[in-house]
């Protein structure tokens, strides 16, 4: 052998045991770093022809188990979507407080029934009926208090999934910009360790907001998209785009998060509608549009059943009653009926007319049965039947009834064993006209119409809905032109439309607008963007007749409380019973009668029906009953969702210490290698300075 060829074999010596000295370094300087893979040296001998010619790198190689790498990947998703799952369910748990406390809303239900109690005993105590006003005003404030904060969490989802989607945007720019390095690297035989593993590291934390599918390109590339495909980074990178609302209420229609690509040279981003809401499956984001879209407003729409059943049993009961004195005039909310509307009543009411004693000055009993189809045939006969010392009139949907003589007083009751009905409501109650609660959106939406009615609405009039899933993600819309005279006619219409691909629309057997998934598309919900459509003098838009969309069942909470001229005057509180056998100029009225406040003190055990609300079955139960159920389905939703964050979190934690014992750090065993790599560093450069003492010694001979 040469001298010349020992010097380069010396060198080649050198560089390489440098280089794995250099790798040794960054293993043991990272021991304690998470996520970490220790790095190893592949050495092979240097070959010219038939010559071994030193020893150089073959590569440098993270020691990971790919397979246990996408494992942890997909358990790092799911535990940090149920952790922030947890989180936000705890929060509603701290917000509920303890079902014995008196500020939760069982004990606010209790309170109410207890004040309704004790008033029952002495209906003439103005003190015991303050004391009940305040009590439902105090079930008012906490459910609506309640329901604010869901929309304000809802509100905290929105902004955390714009900083989730900024941290990825920015993770996605990091990989995007490594891997032309770590190529670069592999193919010129340079140590592309050190980059794999940063990359490695913004892959990890990306996996714990998105879930992840990377495949290998070759020469150390990764193409990184969502377990669906969606691409992030490849030929060309993708980059979110999401605008989250300033403000957020039950009607809030979210955008949704756009995947757009980059092009490579000029930096453009190219317009798209792909979007990725639909498509996650795990990670932070998952789990806040989990619960912005769907756990959250499920929430919202279980109390807002909860706070319409309170509003209706109670106002059911007080329209049934009188108060001493009655008042001059009753007053409904607007019904979006017109005067030429079939009334579609059955049974029978009374409509009385009594002086300040509570003597009968006139009445009427009205046979819907009998009475003409219309509601304008029904107010003529209530007038001509009152005989001039009342009026019966609808103006602009609100009907009213008023006595003639400033000193007399107005009453509507039901007559006992054949009471009348439209939609399961007396007339009294489906008009509202004796209401003792109210709130920023009726308790109710049974409307009591049929489809061969007249549909009352404007002609040219617009109303635009949208269908989306069960997460919230758009399926299809439809600009709805009013046309045609009947709610069949509207009905065909919105059946003959794009909506229909995903459901039927129909009338409900008491006027509900119903839209029922079709087979195998799971449930659907309806959300109206914009609504031009006007119901005749009523001026009501279609979707206010029908509260088409969740959020008017959640908006039953809001602005729950007694109704004002209640509030104000505590003696306009009904609850006495009117009597039906008295004749004009007896009493029909007494003072310390109890009936009524003893109806009201009985909605305690009374049974209603509850629709279907979120993760709460179609049900029968009291107002106490109900409010257990829905405290319990909370509880179970907390509770499944830490169980599930601590069972992922657990998954996570034993896949990550399978691979940390085969990607982790041995300090003996780094020890160990950096006294070998050392030592072989000793030898080469003890060749090298023999190489130059040979060299030397012939110098001297020469």
């Amino acid at each position: 052998m040469s001298i010349n060829a020992i010097i380069s074999n010396s060198l080649t010596g050198l560089f390489t045991n440098q280089a794995a000295l250099r790798v040794t370094s960054s293993n043991i300087a990272n021991i304690n770093t998470p996520g970490y893979a220790r790095q190893i040296i592949q050495q092979e001998a240097i070959v010219n022809g038939s010559t071994m010619g030193g020893v150089r790198i073959s590569d440098i190689i993270r020691v990971v188990d790919k397979f246990l790498v996408k494992a942890t990947y997909d358990a790092n998703a799911d535990y940090s979507r149920y952790e922030v799952e947890n989180t936000f369910h705890s929060r509603i748990q701290s917000l509920l407080g303890r079902p014995d406390q008196n500020n939760s809303l069982s004990g606010r239900i209790d309170e109410v029934f207890s004040s309704l109690s004790e008033m029952a005993l002495n209906p003439l105590s103005i003190i015991l009926k303050e004391s009940a006003l305040s009590s439902i005003n105090g079930f008012g404030d906490e459910i609506g208090g309640l329901a604010s904060k869901i929309q304000d969490m809802r509100l905290d989802a929105s902004n955390q999934i714009a900083e989730q989607v900024d941290r990825i945007n920015a993770l996605t720019l990091r990989i995007e910009s490594l891997n032309p390095l770590i190529i670069r690297e592999t193919l010129t035989g340079g140590e592309p360790g050190a980059l794999i593993e940063t990359r490695a590291q913004a892959l990890s934390e990306l996996s714990t907001i998105i879930d992840l599918n990377i495949t290998d390109s070759g020469n150390n590339n990764i193409h990184v998209a969502t377990s669906t495909g969606i691409s992030l980074v490849g030929a060309t990178r993708s980059l979110l785009k999401y605008s989250p609302p300033g403000l957020v209420n039950s009607s809030t229609l979210f955008s949704q998060i756009i995947v757009h690509e980059v092009d490579n040279v000029s930096g453009v981003v190219r317009p798209s509608n792909t979007a990725l809401d639909g498509d996650l499956r795990g990670g932070t984001l998952k789990g806040l549009l989990n619960l912005r879209d769907k756990d959250l407003p499920e929430i919202a729409l279980q109390l807002g059943s909860m706070a319409s059943g309170f509003a209706d049993e109670l106002n059911r009961v007080h329209n049934m009653n009188v108060a001493v004195p009655t008042p001059n005039n009753l007053e409904g909310i607007n019904s979006g009926l017109l005067i030429s509307d079939n009334h579609n009543f059955t049974g029978e009411a009374v409509f009385a007319i009594t002086d300040a004693n509570g003597d009968l000055v006139s009445k009427v009993n009205i046979d819907f049965g009998v009475t003409g189809p219309s509601i304008g045939a029904v107010i003529a006969a209530v007038n001509a039947g009152l005989g001039g010392a009342g009026t019966l009139s609808l103006t602009n949907g609100v009907m009213s009834l008023t006595a003639s003589s400033g000193t007399n007083g107005v009453s509507i009751s039901q007559v006992d064993g054949n009471e009348s009905s439209r939609a399961g409501r007396g007339f009294s109650h489906f008009f509202g006209m004796n209401n003792l609660v109210e709130a920023s959106q009726p308790s109710h939406f049974q409307t009591g119409v049929v489809g061969t009615d007249n549909h009352g609405f404007t002609a040219g009039g617009t109303i635009l809905l949208q269908l989306n899933d069960i997460n919230g993600v758009k399926k299809t819309e439809f600009n709805m032109t009013i046309s045609g005279t009947s709610f069949n006619d509207i009905l065909s219409s919105l059946n003959a439309s794009p909506l229909s691909s995903y459901a039927t629309f129909s009338l409900s057997s008491t006027g509900e607008l119903v839209a029922t998934p079709n087979s195998g598309m799971g449930e659907v919900k309806l959300h109206i963007q914009t609504d031009n459509t006007a119901r005749g003098a009523s001026n009501m838009g279609m979707s206010d007749f029908f509260g088409l969309g969740d959020s008017y069942r959640m908006d039953a909470v809001n602005d729950l409380g007694v109704r004002q001229a209640i509030k104000d005057d505590p003696n306009r509180m009904a609850l006495a019973r009117f009597d039906q056998t008295a004749v004009v100029g007896e009493n029909s009225l007494s003072i310390g009668d109890q009936s009524g406040a003893q109806a009201l003190k009985e909605l305690e055990n009374s049974v209603r029906s509850y629709k279907k609300a979120g993760g709460l079955s179609a049900t029968s139960a009291t107002l106490s009953q109900y409010s257990g159920n829905l405290l319990a389905n909370l509880g179970l939703r907390a509770k499944l969702a830490e169980n599930s964050m601590i069972d992922n979190q657990a998954l996570s934690e034993e896949l990550t210490r399978k691979s940390s014992d085969i990607s982790g750090v041995n300090l003996d065993e780094e020890l160990g290698n950096m006294i070998m790599y050392q030592n072989a560093y000793a030898a080469s450069a003890r060749m090298l300075t023999m190489a130059k003492e040979l060299f030397d010694t012939i110098l001297r001979i020469v």
